[in-house]
């Protein structure tokens, strides 16, 4: 398990890469986004994307899963927030996408000193290096001493 005490900003995760599928498009979109240029070839042909693209909140889930898996056991008592998400490029299927993560913005807390405060930025970019998307989590995080509380 890791603590906040054993994250260093700027430590790097190792994500692994996202590859959009036009089924997984079109399957997240008829349950969650059902905007035509989700779901519908010919009314995506006709929309500005000039094609079926993902939803952007498809993208952040599967992005935010790898990101997840690259994390390993750290020690996260809570979410609490997201910094601001930031759209660049569409994600078109087989659009195959890299995430660079790293934790940042480490504090501990001044009311709670056996946890601290840490968030993780994000950048993703498609096959051809374009970016796609900015983004980024805030946790609470226990510290190596609320281990031994027993909280």
């Amino acid at each position: 398990m890791k603590y906040f005490e054993d994250i260093t900003d700027g430590d790097l995760l190792p994500c692994r890469p996202v590859l959009m599928t036009k089924e997984s498009i079109v399957k997240f979109a008829e349950e969650f986004d059902p905007q035509s240029f989700h779901i519908d070839e010919d009314a995506a042909e006709n929309s500005i994307f000039k094609g079926l693209v993902a939803s952007s909140l498809h993208t952040l889930s599967a992005c935010t899963r790898s990101v997840v898996e690259a994390q390993g056991r750290v020690a996260i008592l809570s979410g609490l927030g997201m910094h601001g998400v930031k759209m660049f490029n569409p994600v078109r299927p087989g659009d195959r996408l890299s995430i660079k993560a790293w934790w940042t913005d480490l504090k501990r807390s001044k009311s709670k000193p056996d946890r601290g405060f840490a968030s993780i930025r994000c950048e993703v970019f498609n096959q051809n290096k374009e970016p796609v998307m900015n983004y980024g989590y805030i946790y609470l995080l226990a510290g190596k001493k609320y281990k031994k509380l027993g909280k």
